[in-house]
Formats: C-alpha cells, structure tokens, sequence
C-alpha cells in the first residue's frame, strides 16, 4: 500500500520495487513483523506509533514489495533533526536496534539504495542505522560501520527440551540469588494499572539520574503502554516488598515481546534492590515464562564487554551479539564544525558534576529535552 503522491524506487533483481508506506496502516507491516524469526517490537508498527506520538517526527519507512504485492522487507525511518545532531535520517531514534528486516540479501540492498536516496535529499543531511546486521552496505563505500557494545542473548530450547538458567557452573549462584530474594519478602507481578507504571516511572528516573544518563520522558512509555500493551507487545514487571502495612516498589522492568524474542529493555530499581537480589528474582521470571510460552531467545540489552553488568548478563547464559551502527553523510560537515561525538562528549562532561544533585521532576525534564532536541 504506498503512499499517495509518493515516486516508487524500481529494483531490477527479483522484480523487487521500494515504497514508502504507512506502517499503521497497511496491514502487511505488522504481520511481515509478527511472523519474521528476527523480528523485534522495534519494527513493528505500534513502536512506529509510539515514537509518532512522542516525539512527532516526519516518516520515512519504507517497504519492499514483488510485483504481486507480498513483502520482502520493511525499514522503519524517521526524520530527526537536533540542535547536536543536526538534519537526520533514523532508523530509529530513540530505539535500542531496528534498521532493515528482509527475506533475503536484494530486499536488504533495495531498502539501502533508497534510505541513502533519500538521506541525500532535504531535509535530510545523514543516515544513521542501528542494527544487528554486519553488513547492509550494498557497495561497501557509502555507509560507515561501527561496531558498538554488544547485546547479551539467552538461546532458549525447545519445550520438550529442560530449560537451565545460564551455564553449569552458575546454576548455584542463580538459585541461590533467587531463593533469597523470595526469602527477603520480595514479590514479582506484572502490571495491570496506569498507576503501576506511573510509579514505576519515579523509580526508573532516579535511576537513571543515578546512572548518570538521561531518563526517556514518560509520554514514550505513556504511549508505549497504550499502543503495545493491548497487542500483547509489552509486560512491565513490577517487584514489591510489603512492610506493615506499607508496600515498597522495590524494582521493574519492561519487557518488549514480539515473533521469537524477549527483550528486556528499560530498567527501574532503588538503592537496596542489589542486596535483595531484586534483579535475579525478575531474570528468573523473564526465562521462565519466555521458554514456556514458546520464545526462542530472551535479549538482556547491551552492556560493555568488560562490565560487571556484561558480567552478570553472562552469568545467566547471554552470549554476545555485535551491535552496530551505520552512517552516510551528505554533505559532510566543514572542517571548522566540532563532530557529532565530540559535540554530544563535551555536553555530558559539563552536566555531569551536577546531574545527580538535580530534583527528580527537573532530571525527567532534562531527559525529554535531550531526546527531543539533542
């Protein structure tokens, strides 16, 4: 279903033709997504939404279709421009990974062709494609790679296959991890209220403030939770301890699930969770119920190689997979105008001293800025 007005790209191999399409609108979108083995929330069309009504920008996705109209391929992109960016073409901001999701290595050079077609046009300066995909560059002259930290992936087994939390010599200090935090009074729940993720939010920003990062604005999950909860793409996981009569929100995550994979994205806990072996309690759960409902992989997120976070990801059995980056400039950047990196580096090294001390509500505020015009 291309769009109206909009010139179709012909590509001569395999009868294939690139269009630029509204993925929540044509229906072919979200069930090329549902049933491809590598298809991520990320691609499918209630993210596409839920970046729409957070942040408004200008799309650009693009489909690869045969001549019968069956689709060969999807790249969801945006356009973005900030005031450290400058003019960008995304797929997609905002998003841990996306870039193209194809049948085969033509529909990926089609989706290339035109998404640096298109980056060469106002009111795009630049191409920037975050994948899993080593190498999506038809020509290998245009787009530069870079290899990012990797994310860590559990291989799940088949049901009639028994499930093992992570490698042999670990499967002690996971259960024992768990039996504590059980132990400890802790309790996991998904979550059903708009409230639930209300405070979940509070938390996520104090931890993020504590990370010393921007937190996303809550109008992201806001939207999230109505675009993909409904469809069955989205779990927040909350744990609670209840003392008296009080009960404390201890930790949470909010899970992205979509085809054969469970992605654990976006991370809320407070100051004691560690000791209470809060996280263990929500991987074991997030293990648990990804293999038997059928999920093939559980993603754990990125984290540097040599991190106690990329220590405890293996611990419960994720293997590295590379992430990289792609990006093609035009024009590029005069000499005389500081880069992209420096530009971003710079800003966080003169909010650093004083981001910790800053009131949560005005960290929440800051974060929305920097995603909005950063």
């Amino acid at each position: 279903m291309a769009t109206a007005s909009i010139p179709q790209t012909q590509h001569d191999p395999g009868r294939l033709r690139v269009d630029l399409v509204d993925p929540t609108a044509d229906p072919r979108w979200a069930a090329f997504v549902t049933t491809h083995p590598d298809g991520l929330a990320f691609h499918h069309p209630a993210w596409i939404a839920t970046l729409a009504d957070t942040f408004g920008y200008p799309p650009a996705h693009l489909a690869c279709e045969d001549d019968q109209g069956r689709l060969h391929g999807v790249l969801p992109l945006v356009y973005r421009r900030g005031l450290i960016r400058g003019r960008q073409l995304w797929s997609l901001p905002c998003t841990a990974v996306a870039g193209p999701l194809t049948t085969s290595a033509a529909a990926t050079n089609a989706l290339i062709q035109t998404a640096i077609k298109l980056a060469q046009e106002p009111p795009a300066r630049q191409l920037v494609l975050h994948s899993m995909v080593p190498d999506i560059d038809p020509g290998g002259t245009v787009l530069t790679r870079v290899e990012g930290s990797p994310t860590y992936v559990i291989d799940l087994p088949e049901r009639t296959e028994p499930l093992r939390f992570g490698p042999s010599a670990k499967h002690g200090v996971i259960k024992r991890g768990v039996k504590k935090a059980r132990e400890y009074g802790l309790r996991l729940r998904e979550a059903e209220r708009f409230d639930d993720l209300t405070a979940w939010y509070r938390l996520y920003v104090a931890t993020m403030r504590e990370k010393e990062s921007p937190p996303l604005p809550f109008r992201l999950f806001d939207a999230a939770w109505h675009h993909l909860r409904p469809a069955g793409l989205l779990q927040l996981l909350v744990v609670e301890r209840r003392t008296g009569e009080a009960t404390e929100l201890i930790g949470g995550e909010i899970l992205l699930l979509n085809s054969q994979t469970v992605l654990g994205e976006y991370i809320a806990r407070s100051p004691i969770a560690g000791q209470l072996h809060c996280q263990d309690l929500i991987q074991w759960h997030i293990v648990q119920s990804a293999w038997e409902a059928g999920y093939r992989r559980v993603d754990l997120g990125d984290a540097h190689p040599e991190s106690g976070l990329a220590r405890y990801k293996r611990k419960w059995g994720g293997q590295p997979r590379p992430m990289y980056r792609y990006r093609e400039s035009h024009p590029p950047e005069p000499q005389n105008i500081p880069s992209t990196r420096s530009r971003a580096s710079t800003l966080r090294r003169l909010t650093k001293p004083a981001w910790r001390r800053l009131p949560l509500p005005l960290v929440a505020r800051a974060g929305a800025l920097v995603y909005r015009y950063a």
